[in-house]
């Protein structure tokens, strides 16, 4: 890089953090390069040979009236290097360099026009805010502001997750996108991910309750590194497009679907059930099968988070249920679990809780989890606020004893 080009480059840097580009006519601040601040780290006054050289390059972009020079009173060396603010463009065009309001149309015009048709609401949400920032503020993401190869990426990525239909591997989803099976997984999915989790709040809200890994993040949005397991028993017949599946012939041990085969399932056929139970925890769901399930119950492990198939089949399973059936649910009794409560109830309202009451803290706290003053304080906090008035009983007792009970527990 010459010396002509490594000053325009910085004086343009800058500028670009300047009001002058974001708020045009508002500062009357100079744009320029303070040599003795070392804002030119290359102008080496001590060599004379660099300092020469960049004497006569400072001196060439002044005959262009490009910059404006001050020096050290009567030596022959730069003090100050002004940007002329008229000759911006120019300055730009001279060293092929983007002028960030170019930029910012550009990349505006492609975000908006590739995800034409797109209505996944968080997309949605983020096209608006790249678009709004670019236009109003000339501020683009860090991803693409030296190549668009990154962000036609990541468009391509958002069209084919708008078309899904229904679940898909990140596999076969990378496939669709790039005809290869691993480009997604290697380059994409950190910043899809990292979108998503900012711009969706379901997926926002199931990260900060549950904690989940990249793998369980992708699945929330329907896009699974191999297909989910859910695990249920009872006397039902699943019916589906290409038959039935008779439920009961797995005995107590039940049996275990695929994610795949949710979307394939038409109507659960429940007129033997009375009762349906979901247990969040798998060993405590194991061992009820095992010991405690009644001849007129379905049990179902519910596992924590709800992805899109998991919540298609508890839908499906609600549909199913008589009017009169008693529909449960079993978690820890402690934040998460009431959080769980209220999302499950969001898809079956005439949910209740089980083994969740303050009995069954009086029963058990000796075996309980102790918890922080923050914890607790946030939780009195959340039941003061109106929050997990159903188990207002339970968490009067937790903050009494300063602990939650964990599932396992009722199996000591």
């Amino acid at each position: 890089m010459t010396e002509q080009s490594i000053i325009l480059n910085r004086l343009l840097d800058k500028f670009e953090n300047s009001k002058h580009l974001s708020e045009p006519g508002t500062s009357h601040r100079r744009v320029m390069l303070r040599v003795g601040k070392k804002e030119l780290p290359e102008y080496r006054y001590e060599d004379a040979t660099t300092r020469d050289a960049y004497n006569e390059a400072a001196r060439m972009l002044e005959a262009k009236q490009m910059v404006q020079l001050e020096w050290v009173k009567g030596r022959p060396l730069l003090s100050v290097v002004v940007l002329n603010l008229e000759q911006v463009i120019l300055c730009y065009t001279a060293l092929g360099r983007v002028h960030p309001k170019t930029q910012a149309n550009h990349i505006s015009t492609l975000i908006d026009s590739s995800l034409e048709g797109v209505s996944i609401p968080w997309i949605v949400a983020w096209k608006e805010d790249i678009c709004s920032a670019a236009v109003e503020h000339l501020k683009i993401p860090n991803f693409c502001k030296s190549d668009d190869t990154l962000l036609n990426d990541l468009l391509r990525s958002f069209r084919e997750y708008a078309a899904l239909s229904g679940s898909i591997t990140m596999r076969a989803f990378s496939s669709k996108c790039f005809s290869d099976t691993k480009f997604f997984e290697r380059n994409i999915r950190d910043l899809f991910l990292r979108i998503a989790r900012k711009y969706d709040n379901a997926l926002a809200l199931a990260c900060e309750e549950n904690n989940l890994g990249e793998k369980e993040q992708l699945a929330f949005l329907g896009i699974y590194a191999r297909p989910e397991h859910y695990e249920l028993a009872g006397n039902c017949l699943i019916r589906t497009q290409q038959g039935e599946l008779n439920l009961n012939v797995s005995g107590c041990w039940g049996l275990a679907l695929p994610s795949t085969l949710i979307d394939s399932i038409t109507e659960f056929e429940m007129s033997a059930i009375d009762c349906v139970t979901f247990i969040e925890n798998k060993t405590n769901y194991d061992e009820y099968i095992a010991s405690e399930k009644q001849s007129g119950e379905l049990v179902i492990y519910h596992g924590g988070f709800l992805s899109p198939q998991k919540r298609r089949l508890f839908t499906l399973i609600a549909n199913g249920a008589d009017t009169t059936t008693n529909i449960r649910f079993w978690a820890d009794i402690d934040m998460g679990g009431f959080q769980m409560f209220q999302q499950l109830q969001e898809l079956i309202p005439g949910l209740v809780p089980m083994r969740m009451s303050g009995e069954f803290v009086d029963k058990f706290h000796e075996h309980g989890l102790a918890r922080s003053k923050e914890y607790l304080s946030a939780l009195k906090t959340d039941l003061n606020n109106g929050k997990y008035l159903l188990f207002k009983d339970a968490i009067e007792r937790i903050l009494n004893f300063g602990v939650t009970i964990e599932q396992e527990a009722f199996l000591n």
